[in-house]
Formats: C-alpha cells, structure tokens, sequence
C-alpha cells in the first residue's frame, strides 16, 4: 500500500462521504470499491482513522503553510447526511470521519498523495490514556441481591415467578417458563455506569439498549394487562408487537406509550429537555403532570419534552445522529461544544472544566466511533483551532485557543 494513489473520482467520492453529501447511487460505488479488495479495505481503514488523518493534516499545515484552515461552524446551517443502511458495511472500519467545514480540502490532499504513516506526535495528553468501559452494567434483582455483569459472563439467574435471567455475549435475556405466571409482580433494575452500555432483552421480547450513565426499572415477567418501565438516562427501544398490552415508559419528565415500534428516548437527569426519536411505527408522548392532549409522532421526527407545563416540541430528526451511540459512533450534526463534551463525559466517565463561555461559542459537524481513545476526538476538535484541552487524570479543561 505505500505509494499508493487513488483515483480522482474515488478520491472525491470519499471526500462527499465525509462531507456528508452523497447520493445513493454514490454511496454504492464507494461501497464496492471499498470492498473489492484487501488493500482498499485497509486504506479506508487508514483514511478514516483518527491519529492518521491528524497526523496527515499537520503534516500538510507544516508543508504548505498558509493553505489550511478548519473553521468551526459558527452559526452555519445544519447538513443532514445523506447516506443510508448501504454504507454500513463500511462504516466498520471507521474510525473517524470528520466534515467540519474546511476539512474536505484537507482530506483531498491526503487522498490524492502517497500515504504518509503517521508519527507518534500527540500533543494533548501522553501519560493518561482514557477509554470507556465497554459493555459493563450491574443488576440488582427483586431480593437486593447485585450481580456485576460484564460481556464474558454467561450466567443463568433464576428470578422469582419462573423467570430465568441469562446474561452473555454483553446481554441481559429475560426468558419467561412456562406455567411459571408470577403470583405478583417483581421489579429488576439494571444500572450502566458512566463509560459503559448494555443490553437487555425483557420478558415481553422487547429489547433494549441503555447508554452510559443510565438504569432501568421494569418487571421481571410483565403482569397480565400492562407492560411499564422506568428510565433514567438514554436508552433505545425495539418494543415487541401486543395490542393487548400497551408498553409505557416513565422518565423525569415525560412519559411515551406504544404498541410495538422502535425509537430511542433520551432523559438524563441533568439535561433540560429529554428527547424522543421516533425510527418506525408511531408513539404517544405525554408530559407527567400536564393535563394536555397527549403528542402522536410519526417516524422521522421527534419530540422535546422540558419541564414547563404543556411544553412538548415536535420536530424532524437526524435519525442516523440520534441513533449513533447504540451503533458504536459519535455523530455531530451543528452541535454545540457543551453538548459534545457532555455526551464525552458521560462515556469516557471524565468531569469537564470550561473556561467561561466556551461551550456555548462553537458548534462542530463530525463522526467519531465510541471506541477510541478520548485524545483522538480532543484532537480533531483542536484542529478547528477554536479551543485547546488539557487532560489531567479524568479532568478535562477547555480553554480558548490564544
């Protein structure tokens, strides 16, 4: 591979992919060149990695000084990507993708020129090497027993009323016996500490993912006339089909009923609104202690629920960007510092300190995938030139870049 040049056309067909811009048509054809062979399979890998494209655009800043600049987007209009599900075969071996204005220039040199491996130059932390926990929970069953789960554990619980509890392979399975219907209804909790994720499959056949920083309260079998949960944090729903049983969710401060539909509801404590986003089927949103018309989305949108009385917002979502943390990826569409580094905090379990202001001055467009390394996404974030960070222990400081 070293030497390597690529095609102009496949060239710019990456560059729209990271921008964000493609059609169809386009995303087909970076498809099938990425997977038509082993060399090309690699150097996509490369070209959407972290250290590498970091190292790269230096290397470029270094050699053709006054030509490279990545403004951060100051009050610039959202993109929505374009790309669908045919992508995701590749989206595996991305690292990084990066489309913050001005990034696409930079990209299409390194595109276009022999590959230059990168050097070991990074400047914002060394010592400290911070990553997230991974597929991590702790469940506390109907007794207070507390089982510590991880994604190597392959476990059988047998909770009360006949419920057998597997876990294995990073999920929680509820798996109801039969002839085994619960005399009363016994409630588990599985909680997601900062920096982990988990699964988890109810005894209905719904499943579940929970983000970092989150629990669930729900039945171990569910009763006869209703199926009810209680979340806290940021959790994505695929709920099984019953007419019969309507599946309801409680948060802080709304609460959705549905049928059978996958969506994701966002409501962590110490967020001013908690979100709703609908992928299919339809759902009903309410807001605890509103006596108001309940709101019916349809997929492709959303609803913001804040704490006035009678204050749920609809309004039509990035699916791909509200659903990305369940599909291993950070994706930033016009999103403020604040909001990106939060969403940092909870999943690399780190507190952030900002000079004053800051996180409300920028917001950033990218993608990122969950795994890395913390310094690889504070790096791309400094190449903006709008802010610089300093990590000490699990502290991050944002400052101004001067």
């Amino acid at each position: 591979m070293k030497g390597l040049k690529l095609q102009p056309d496949i060239a710019d067909l990456i560059v729209g992919f990271l921008e964000g811009r493609l059609s169809a048509k386009e995303l087909e054809k970076l498809e099938r060149w990425v997977e038509e062979n082993e060399e090309h399979r690699q150097l996509w890998k490369q070209l959407t990695n972290a250290a590498y494209l970091e190292a790269q655009l230096q290397h470029w800043r270094e050699t053709v000084p006054g030509h490279f600049k990545i403004p951060a987007q100051e009050g610039s209009p959202k993109r929505e990507y374009t790309g669908k599900s045919r992508i995701r075969n590749a989206l595996k071996y991305a690292a990084v993708i990066v489309a913050a204005l001005g990034m696409a220039w930079g990209t299409r040199y390194l595109l276009q020129y022999p590959i230059k491996q990168p050097a070991d130059n990074t400047q914002i932390i060394k010592k400290d090497s911070i990553m997230p926990l991974g597929k991590v929970a702790r469940l506390v069953l109907g007794n207070g027993e507390t089982v510590e789960l991880t994604d190597n554990i392959g476990e059988i619980l047998l909770e009360e009323g006949g419920v057998q509890v597997h876990n294995g392979k990073s999920m929680l399975h509820y798996v109801a016996q039969s002839g085994g219907g619960a005399k009363e209804v016994v409630f588990n909790t599985l909680l997601v500490p900062r920096g982990g994720e988990y699964q988890l499959t109810l005894s209905d056949g719904t499943k579940v993912w929970l983000n970092a920083g989150s629990s669930l309260r729900y039945p171990a079998q569910f009763p006869d006339d209703e199926r009810r949960v209680v979340l806290s944090g940021e959790g994505y729903f695929e709920v099984a089909h019953d007419k019969k049983r309507p599946f309801s969710i409680e948060a802080g401060k709304a609460r959705v009923r549905v049928l059978g539909t996958k969506f994701n509801f966002n409501a962590y404590p110490d967020d001013p609104t908690e979100n709703i986003a609908l992928a299919e089927g339809s759902v009903m949103v309410e807001q605890n202690g509103a006596e108001k018309e309940p709101t019916f989305l349809k997929p492709g949108y959303g609803a913001a629920v804040s704490g006035d009385k009678g204050s749920i917002r609809v309004h039509k979502v990035n699916l791909e960007a509200a659903l990305a943390w369940k599909n291993g990826m950070f994706i930033f569409d016009n999103e403020s510092l604040g909001s990106i580094m939060k969403k940092l905090s909870r999943w690399y379990d780190v507190s952030i300190n900002y000079e004053s202001g800051v996180d409300t001055l920028f917001h950033f467009t990218g993608r990122i995938q969950k795994y890395e390394n913390i310094t690889g996404i504070l790096q791309l974030i400094e190449l903006t030139g709008k802010v610089k960070f300093a990590v000490e222990g699990r502290e991050v400081k944002v400052e101004l870049h001067r």
